[in-house]
């Protein structure tokens, strides 16, 4: 595969991985990125110079896209374990307020 291939081919992951984490399937992102960083490696193996330029700010843009939208999960999921403290907290004081005799 040369360098042309293995940068398609790393673009066609990082699109796979953008679907991936839109529908929100996680499981497989590690998988692809793992195969996605091979071509990565292969793509850029010599001089940029024999590298496609705009494919290859193409991809820095996916890249981009990637860890934007990981950010973003990332911070969905903080927000989810702050709503679940403040839920576990008003329950314990409501059981801890319901249990004196009235």
């Amino acid at each position: 595969m040369n360098q042309q291939e293995a940068l398609s081919a790393a673009i066609k992951l990082t699109d796979e991985i953008l679907e991936i984490l839109e529908e929100g399937e996680f499981e497989r992102v590690e998988e692809l990125e793992a195969q996605r960083k091979i071509y990565i490696e292969q793509a850029f193996a010599d001089s940029i110079e024999h590298v496609d330029r705009i494919r290859a700010e193409h991809l820095q843009s996916l890249n981009q896209q990637v860890v934007e939208k990981l950010n973003l999960f990332k911070e969905s999921v903080i927000l989810q374990q702050k709503r679940i403290r403040v839920a576990s907290k008003a329950a314990r004081a409501y059981l801890t307020n319901d249990s004196y005799p009235k």
